[in-house]
């Protein structure tokens, strides 16, 4: 739908107009209202809009100063102008301004009506075109086993003119011979992703870097799909959403109480819920990604969980619909394991929750009472219910999440054992490198350099279940 702001001084008069023509017929949603140019210059600063219609003779700041400005803040950003037949000057100065089209207030019939708003909507589409074809750029994003020669060959063919953006993403802000869909075409068969950019053009290249860099950190996990064709992306909307996305941490502290809640674990409603929350919000993945695979991983790593079908698989790429998907099968066998058991919704929700108080309070040392404790239940019951639901005891599992722990510390980052054993729940390096030994066979240092080569290039784990 074409978001639309309505810009009318007259309050009867903008009712009317707003909710008496057919919009949502012709593609068109109203998505704001304001009764002047300044009101609407707010708005716009705050919401992405796709259209903006607005009167031409209002107080404060008028129709004609408003798509000054909005032409200097939004220069992609179309309009159209409400207009009587005496604003002709007015109008001719709307159109040399970029207006697309004007609709004249004392023409109201339903077939002129709908005469303007199809030839609106037919005006927004050619100008959508001409624009994608004269101006687009490319994002290339890479994908589990992505091409470097391929990269390599278009690197050469643009003669350098590409910009490193972080996860190892370039962007073209011309592709070569301004083939963008042929070089799109090319990037999904070598393994890389293609976005295409819009409004680039109209915007300095600094600030065309921090937006897509953003775009390509927060909001492209969430909007990739395999089969879901090109996504497209556009300057004006980057920019918007930036502004918008302000209040990560709570989003990420609403999102995080509703996953340890275990609710959605029963009820498909919530799971849903919880799936469309994310996908609204795009927390930052450094956020939501050890959430959700520390927690995943943590129920792979019990025997009665892998009983229920669930194991892990090294996954490089974080995308959210690869992951919707396994955390749906996830979801399957936690309640495969549940209705196995003889225990209440609560009690079973009680036992997940003790998994993320176990990675939490890691390094400072556990204490099953103090777990039983924070999940609500007493020591002997808990452990009990813990044996059930994992199919190993609370310090078996706590023992080989540590050695777990540790292995990864040891392969993904340089700290001294000392460190490692500590953030691993040891006190003592020596205990540490002796448990360690007995559970790999390789004392830490010993591990580290055998797995050494893997640092840096390591697979995430992910979640498969069979």
């Amino acid at each position: 739908m074409i978001r639309t702001l309505f810009v009318e001084d007259e309050y009867f008069v903008r009712q009317g107009f707003i909710h008496s023509l057919p919009w949502a017929k012709y593609g068109m949603r109203i998505i704001g209202e304001a009764d002047n140019g300044e009101a609407a210059l707010e708005f716009l600063r705050d919401h992405e809009v796709d259209l903006l219609v607005t009167d031409l003779t209002m107080p404060i700041k008028s129709g004609l100063e408003l798509l000054h400005e909005a032409k200097t803040l939004y220069p992609s950003l179309p309009a159209v102008v409400l207009t009587c037949h005496r604003d002709f000057d007015c109008v001719q100065e709307a159109l040399r301004l970029g207006a697309v089209d004007y609709i004249v207030k004392t023409r109201l019939d339903s077939e002129e009506i709908e005469q303007s708003l199809n030839r609106i909507r037919e005006r927004l589409a050619e100008r959508a075109a001409d624009a994608s074809r004269a101006s687009a750029g490319l994002v290339l994003v890479p994908l589990a086993g992505a091409e470097e020669a391929w990269r390599d060959r278009v690197l050469h063919a643009c003669r350098g003119a590409m910009s490193e953006l972080p996860a190892g993403a370039w962007f073209l802000p011309e592709p070569p011979g301004a083939e963008w869909e042929r070089v799109a075409g090319e990037a999904a068969s070598a393994g890389w992703a293609a976005v295409q950019v819009t409004g680039h053009r109209q915007e300095d290249s600094r600030t065309v870097k921090e937006l897509l860099s953003a775009y390509v950190t927060r909001a492209f996990p969430y909007r990739w799909a395999p089969r879901g064709g090109m996504l497209k992306v556009s300057i004006r909307d980057a920019k918007q959403s930036a502004a918008a996305k302000t209040n990560s941490a709570e989003d990420m502290a609403e999102i995080a109480k509703h996953w340890r809640s275990y609710g959605w674990v029963f009820e498909e409603a919530e799971f849903k819920d919880w799936l469309t929350l994310v996908q609204d919000r795009e927390p930052p993945l450094a956020k939501l990604r050890p959430l959700v695979e520390e927690a995943a991983s943590g129920w792979a790593m019990s025997e009665g969980m892998r009983t229920a079908g669930l194991k892990l698989r090294e996954e490089r790429d974080f995308m959210w619909e690869t992951w919707t998907g396994r955390l749906t099968d996830a979801r399957g066998c936690l309640l495969r394991r549940f209705a196995s058991l003889h225990h209440s919704r609560e009690v079973y929700a009680s036992a997940l929750r003790s998994l993320d108080v176990i990675r939490e309070a890691l390094k400072n040392g556990l204490n099953q009472v103090e777990v039983a404790r924070v999940v609500g239940l007493s020591r002997s019951y808990f452990s009990q219910v813990f044996k059930d639901t994992f199919g190993m005891s609370f310090n078996e599992y706590v023992r080989a999440y540590s050695i777990s722990n540790a292995r990864k510390l040891l392969i993904q980052t340089s700290y001294p054992i000392y460190w490692i054993a500590e953030q691993s729940g040891f006190q003592d390096e020596r205990y540490f490198s002796r448990v360690f030994r007995e559970s790999t066979g390789l004392l830490p240092s010993e591990y580290r350099i055998r797995y050494a080569g893997i640092r840096g290039g390591k697979s995430e784990s992910g979640l498969e279940s069979v």
